[in-house]
């Protein structure tokens, strides 16, 4: 059984571009990302995803340079990418994590991957339907059956952006399990996604604090820092921008109810 963290990453971002090479301390944002994610005692390999588009050339050397393996695939159909990458990396389970989440906790990884480990009836795990971590701390885990599923069956355009809504938008022919915190309102308070300048502010005030401290901090730590010093969140305004908050009711069969509740 092999398990693979797959990043999508590009620099062609229209709000903040590349952002994900933006310092963060020491070293791009895209490099603390994956040393955070290669802490994981359950993923076996890490593996950058990013497009063809001579933009990217920047990720791919970059990954090349540091010796991460890397992916090269269509730009804009982000479903063909994911298959094909985990294709080749002959995953059997596949867990999503986007380039703009590089505080992603991977403590919080591994038990949301126990969790689906230990389910016999599974092809689905996030922790976003609906969203019980902070932006930011987005994680999907899903089988390789039903990412290979997904890429032969979806035609709309909104399920090759985005991976995984053929799957989580067809609860029966999948499934489908959320993973939540015991206070699900923490997400209601902190934005910890990288996606416009004010993000960026935040970001980088805490690697810039808690890094130089210590090399690895948890989600716990974030969250008393930033109670500590509430200053701090320029990005509050930005919370209620969520991809699927605010897209739930433009699918058509999703719903709250189509997901089992487990933590």
């Amino acid at each position: 059984m092999k398990i693979v963290c797959i990043i999508q990453a590009r620099i062609s971002s229209s709000r903040l571009p590349a952002k994900i090479l933006l310092p963060g301390y020491d070293k791009p944002l895209l490099l603390h990302l994956i040393e955070r994610l290669e802490k994981s005692k359950l993923i076996n390999d890490v593996v950058v995803a990013t497009s063809n588009n001579p933009l990217d050339d920047l990720i791919f050397d970059l990954c090349t340079l540091k010796k991460i393996k890397v992916f090269r695939g269509n730009l804009n159909n982000l479903l063909d990418r994911y298959y094909k990458c985990a294709k080749i990396y002959k995953a059997d389970h596949v867990v999503r994590i986007t380039s703009d989440c590089p505080l992603i906790d991977p403590k919080i990884i591994d038990k949301m991957i126990k969790k689906y480990l230990s389910l016999k009836n599974i092809d689905f795990l996030s922790n976003t339907h609906p969203p019980t971590f902070p932006d930011g701390f987005d994680i999907e885990i899903f089988k390789f059956s039903a990412l290979q599923k997904a890429f032969r069956n979806a035609k709309k355009s909104y399920e090759k952006e985005h991976v995984t809504p053929f799957i989580w938008d067809n609860p029966k022919n999948f499934r489908l399990f959320n993973y939540s915190l015991k206070n699900d309102n923490l997400y209601k308070q902190y934005r910890l996604t990288l996606d416009y300048k004010e993000d960026f502010f935040v970001i980088w005030s805490i690697f810039n604090k808690l890094y130089r401290r210590k090399r690895f901090f948890e989600l716990k730590h974030i969250i008393k820092f930033l109670k500590k010093n509430p200053k701090i969140l320029k990005n509050n305004h930005l919370i209620k921008v969520n991809w699927y908050m605010n897209h739930y009711k433009s699918l058509k069969t999703i719903s709250n109810k189509d997901f089992k509740k487990i933590n």
